[in-house]
């Protein structure tokens, strides 16, 4: 993540962002180093333990949590405690499609079809047409892979097609802010080879879930989920993740990485 937050922070000073906007992406990075190398190097050798329904129920809860708040504009993405917003789907998604998996691999299909639905039902309200593509398309993969019957899979993918469809045609309204959504922008202004640089950081992103040499289901899911959320940013507002401004997104990434990198 480094790469791309240094740039993204370059880019924001450049411009002129208060200094209390961009120290929140470069210190949650700093505390997530040390948590996540602390979670790493302890109990190193346990294995992957099968998932079971109250977790991931309490994590899908936690979704709700933005409606408690004042939205903006009928936006409700945030869980906002003064100057500090949190984008709650962007930390709990990664999470939730690494509880899916491990329900899948105990066979609960039907656990993680309703579940699944739940889901993309919050985030159509909340309105997140982003992180429901990008959530939807990681667990396409993981229906795809796991269910056998092909009936269900057959009418599941095509619900989520539907979900995915309907959340673009009700885009909401909100005007992109410019350290955030079009955070690219700002580094493209710094000239051409920064623009590439930032192009590059952002495919670093992905390499620890593609390139990793293991090619698993929930590999391979945790990497789309993250390639849909920096795509759909080229067609809506949404926040490009880890260059842009947001903590958020940042604690998503080290979960999936740690998750991942601790049981390869």
């Amino acid at each position: 993540m480094l790469p791309a937050i240094l740039i993204g922070t370059f880019a924001m000073v450049s411009n002129g962002v208060a200094s209390s906007i961009w120290i929140q992406n470069i210190l949650i990075w700093l505390l997530g180093t040390v948590l996540g190398s602390s979670y790493l190097f302890r109990n190193k050798k346990r294995k992957l333990s099968i998932g079971n329904l109250l977790p991931t129920i309490v994590i899908i809860v936690l979704l709700v949590f933005p409606f408690l708040f004042n939205g903006l504009d009928g936006v409700h993405r945030w869980l906002t405690f003064g100057p500090i917003n949190i984008y709650v789907a962007s930390i709990i998604l990664p999470l939730l499609i690494i509880h899916l998996y491990k329900l899948a691999l105990n066979k609960h299909e039907r656990y993680v079809i309703g579940l699944l639905f739940i889901t993309l039902l919050i985030l159509f309200f909340h309105p997140d047409a982003g992180q429901l593509t990008a959530f939807a398309c990681a667990a396409a993969i993981i229906l795809w892979k796991t269910i056998s019957k092909w009936i269900i899979k057959f009418f599941s993918l095509t619900f989520i097609a539907v979900f995915v469809i309907i959340s673009w045609i009700f885009l909401d309204d909100l005007e992109p802010v410019p350290y955030a959504e079009d955070i690219i922008f700002l580094v493209a202004d710094l000239g051409t080879v920064w623009f590439i640089l930032g192009i590059l950081s952002l495919i670093l992103l992905l390499c620890p879930f593609f390139l990793n040499g293991n090619k698993n289901v929930i590999s391979l899911s945790l990497g789309v989920y993250f390639l849909i959320a920096i795509i759909v940013t080229l067609f809506g507002n949404f926040p490009l993740p880890i260059m842009g401004y947001g903590i958020s997104p940042v604690i998503g990434y080290f979960i999936a990485i740690s998750w991942l990198k601790k049981n390869k």
